[in-house]
């Protein structure tokens, strides 16, 4: 029995293009900007990335998108919680507090983890 699929209106697609066009804006920005919000385009075109809607969406790819998104959370804390302790112990000089730093390593392991999954179940 084939999966029901949902076709999703032209514009939502493109929103895809949308947050890699502010990824590419947000890597160097968040290197060569020290001001307060300069990683906003890169959590924010991250987050659209992760969020915009392929041409047809099925059933299988919404799980793998949910579940690659559990496992991001799950990485990031876990190195949240490493670089808390190395640092606690003074072995490395940063710590991970801020909290778009945090959204930004999870949502960037999350695309990475449900494109690389996607493709590969594709193939």
């Amino acid at each position: 029995m084939p999966h029901p699929t949902k076709s999703v209106p032209g514009i939502l697609v493109y929103s895809k293009y949308l947050g890699v066009i502010l990824i590419v804006v947000g890597i160097p920005t968040i290197f060569l900007d020290d001001s307060t919000g300069s990683e906003i385009p890169l959590l924010v075109g991250l987050f659209t990335l992760l969020v915009a809607s392929d041409r047809i969406e099925d059933e299988r790819s919404v799980q793998i998108k949910t579940t690659s998104l559990y496992f991001a959370f799950i990485i990031s804390y876990a190195v949240k919680l490493v670089t808390t302790n190395l640092h606690d112990h003074t072995l490395i000089t940063f710590e991970l507090v801020e909290i778009n730093h945090f959204l930004i390593l999870t949502l960037a392991l999350a695309n990475s983890i449900f494109y690389s999954r996607l493709h590969i179940l594709k193939h």
